[in-house]
C-alpha cells in the first residue's frame, strides 16, 4: 500500500466556503497519515533584578482619578410656540423619555429643570460627541413622543419638531443662570418675529 504525505498549512483566517469544500474532497480521496508530534520545548528561565520599594518613582494616584471620559454640558430648549406650556403630565414624561434617550445613547442625565417656558439640563457625553448631534437627537426624540402623547401641542404647529429652532448649549457642570436662560428666550422669540 502507497501512502502519500499531505502538508497542512493551517490559517488564522476563517475558511471559506470554497476552501471547506476543497479539504472535504480531498479527505474523500486521500488517507491522511499522522506525524509523530513535535517535542514540547522546555520553558526558559529569565533572570529578573529586584528593585527596592524606595528606588522606585512615586505614582500620584490622584492624577488618575482626575481623567475624565465624557463632557458635561448644560443645556436649554423652549417649545416652538410660546403658549405650549411645559405643565401637567408632560413634565414627568419629559423628564422619563430625557432618562431614556440618554441611556439609549450613552449619555448621563445630571440634572434636569421643566418650568413652563422652557427645559433645562445638565448631562455628561462621551468626548466624542458633537453638541449639536445631541442636541438634534434629544430634539427628535422628545418631540416624536410629545406629538405622540400630547397631540394638542401637533394642532398648532404644522412642523415635526416641537422645539424652537433654536437652543442653548454651554460647556460645564454649572447650569445657565436664570438670566441667561431669560436672554436666551428673548433671542429666540425675537428669532421668530414673536417678540
Amino acid at each position: 500500500m502507497e501512502h502519500k504525505l499531505i502538508e497542512v498549512f493551517v490559517s488564522s483566517f476563517p475558511p471559506s466556503s470554497n476552501d471547506t469544500e476543497q479539504v472535504e474532497l480531498e479527505r474523500e480521496d486521500q488517507q491522511t497519515v499522522l506525524r509523530d508530534p513535535l517535542p514540547a520545548n522546555k520553558p526558559e528561565t529569565i533572570a529578573v533584578e529586584e528593585a527596592s520599594v524606595e528606588s522606585l518613582p512615586a505614582i500620584e494616584v490622584e492624577s488618575v482619578l482626575n481623567i475624565s471620559s465624557g463632557l458635561t454640558f448644560s443645556c436649554v430648549l423652549i417649545p416652538r410656540f410660546d403658549d405650549h406650556y411645559l405643565t401637567g403630565d408632560i413634565t414627568g414624561d419629559l423628564q422619563k423619555w430625557m432618562k431614556e434617550v440618554c441611556i439609549s445613547y450613552g449619555w448621563h442625565l445630571d440634572a434636569m429643570t421643566i418650568r413652563p417656558g422652557y427645559m433645562h439640563w445638565v448631562m455628561t457625553v462621551p468626548l466624542t460627541a458633537n453638541p449639536a448631534h445631541f442636541m438634534r437627537v434629544t430634539r427628535l426624540q422628545t418631540s416624536q413622543k410629545i406629538f405622540e402623547y400630547y397631540p394638542r401641542f401637533k394642532r398648532k404647529n404644522l412642523s415635526n419638531d416641537f422645539w424652537a429652532p433654536s437652543f442653548s448649549v454651554a460647556a460645564g457642570s454649572q447650569p445657565h443662570s436664570m438670566e441667561d436662560i431669560d436672554n436666551f428666550i428673548r433671542q429666540t422669540r425675537s428669532q421668530q418675529g414673536i417678540f
